[in-house]
């Protein structure tokens, strides 16, 4: 699976010394390195140069390939992307969004001031089982403590490979009200506007995790606040509804605000 951070940051002045690919490398490590601090990242396969296997841990993953777009100015970018093999053999209902989006937001708030606008994961929905309903009760009870009144429109996409086929708009409507099944009364999930959607277009420059990628489900959701960690709860809760109706293919699920991006001035 893949996680992609979006957004404008602009780097702490005193780190600028080194050039713009030496800087991002070195974000990218200070990730990995946090990963370790939490004990989330295990070394899955490894082998010494004996051959012998370092650690099997199937219910963690392992990083295999990382980035980001590290252009410049004030235009959104994928600002840092992780990708995490799953192995075959963790079969559990949670795909490690949170840790992946939780090291990479570390690492670029260690190294300057973030305006934060989407999360893209890619999700291998066949790659999960069980019963996820307990920890998304959670977090669903953890988002519902935030201020009701400070309301903020989050879009929310799916996208599948071409080949995958959609009973539309039926399919969509049963996804979006899984989704608020899970969303419970912390969040509130609607229809998006045509200005809302013309608004957010053209505005984030990514990568594709799923080739022809096409959208399947698009809706908004009215949350009380807009931070990463929502941002994650949002991308989970939509890949447990796709599972429970029966969305086994992988998808990439992003949700993305441009809450207080309007107030955002470049240095």
């Amino acid at each position: 699976m893949t996680v992609g951070v979006h957004g404008i940051l602009a780097p702490n002045p005193w780190l600028e010394g080194s050039g713009r690919h030496d800087f991002r490398e070195s974000v990218l490590d200070l990730a990995l390195i946090r990963a370790e601090a939490y004990g989330w990242h295990a070394p899955y396969g490894w082998r010494t140069p004996t051959g012998k296997k370092l650690f099997h841990v199937p219910d963690r993953w392992l990083d295999c390939d990382k980035g980001g777009d590290w252009a410049g100015g004030t235009q959104i970018r994928e600002l840092a992307w992780m990708q995490a093999d799953i192995p075959e053999d963790a079969r559990h209902p949670r795909l490690p969004v949170l840790p992946l989006t939780r090291m990479l937001i570390d690492a670029l708030h260690r190294v300057g001031s973030l305006t934060f606008t989407a999360l893209q994961a890619y999700l291998p929905l066949q790659s999960a089982a069980g019963d996820a309903s307990g920890d998304l009760d959670d977090m669903r009870d953890w988002f519902a403590l935030a201020a009701p009144t400070a309301a903020v429109d989050v879009h929310v996409t799916v996208a599948a490979a071409p080949s995958v086929v959609w009973d539309s708009p039926e399919e969509s409507a049963r996804v979006r009200h899984a989704v608020q099944e899970r969303l419970g009364t912390a969040a509130e999930v609607g229809a998006p506007s045509q200005g809302d959607t013309s608004r957010f277009a053209g505005r984030a420059k990514t990568r594709s995790p799923l080739e022809g990628a096409r959208t399947v489900v698009h809706f908004l959701c009215r949350t009380r606040e807009w931070t990463p960690d929502a941002a994650v709860w949002l991308v989970e809760v939509t890949g447990d509804a796709l599972r429970s109706t029966g969305h086994t293919t992988p998808v990439v699920v992003t949700a993305s605000s441009l809450h207080g991006l309007d107030d955002f001035h470049a240095p």
